[in-house]
């Protein structure tokens, strides 16, 4: 499958198909569905930027731990503090109404910004949607800023997650600019995007896939290999 030749900016319909998505996924998937207090630890990145491909993450923790849920998603041309943001709307989707919920982020301007310390002056469309989730669902919000690349281990994983989401661009072509793809779901080779044929292929992508889990870029053989894999089967 061909990439096309420039990246669609991520806009106001696709915000509209995001809410749809979540909202697809919380009746898939084994979604929250009672008012409590939970957890979310955000993060967004982006590859080149200010107008990469990206990733946006959501972790987002039950009360106790007792249950928690990994989310990310692609961007198909953003910037980092756009990203984030839509790291925070991804949790605010994902919990029931009338939760509260305590968002830890390392980036301090969407701390501020949540916090009602800095005025938006950017990615107006995504801070107009988060806060009318926010309003429309009647959450109780509670924001505290992390120290990126500290050793938190929720910090690392939302970190993670959306260098993953950052990274599927890269050798995938995700339709619309953007997905939602829950990592517990997630196959291998739905992860890497390709079917394999044999044995060495379904080792080559497993190992590919827990590579992407851990936020780390392939190489030009690797990708190589992906191409020719996705060749194989468009022409088949």
């Amino acid at each position: 499958m061909s990439r096309p030749a420039t990246r669609r900016a991520f806009g106001v319909r696709d915000l509209e198909q995001f809410h749809a998505r979540m909202l697809e996924l919380r009746s898939m998937l084994t979604a929250p569905t009672e008012p409590a207090k939970y957890v979310a630890y955000t993060d967004g990145a982006c590859l080149g930027n200010p107008e990469g491909p990206g990733g946006w993450a959501a972790a987002v923790f039950a009360p106790g731990n007792a249950e928690s849920w990994k989310l990310f998603g692609h961007l198909s041309s953003t910037s980092n503090n756009r990203a984030e943001a839509l790291g925070v709307l991804g949790a605010l989707e994902w919990v029931p109404a009338t939760s509260q919920l305590e968002v830890h982020a390392d980036s301090e301007l969407t701390v501020r910004i949540l916090q009602a310390r800095y005025k938006v002056r950017a990615n107006i469309d995504i801070w107009d949607v988060i806060r009318r989730t926010i309003d429309d669902k009647q959450l109780q919000l509670s924001v505290e800023w992390v120290r990126g690349h500290a050793g938190d281990p929720c910090n690392e994983l939302a970190d993670r997650l959306s260098k993953i989401g950052a990274l599927n661009g890269r050798f995938e072509d995700l339709g619309e600019g953007f997905d939602v793809v829950p990592l517990v779901q997630s196959e291998p080779d739905e992860l890497v995007g390709v079917q394999p044929r044999t044995d060495w292929e379904r080792e080559f992508v497993t190992s590919v896939a827990q590579q992407l889990r851990r936020g780390r870029a392939l190489s030009p053989k690797q990708q190589a290999v992906i191409d020719r894999m996705r060749s194989r089967g468009a022409s088949s």
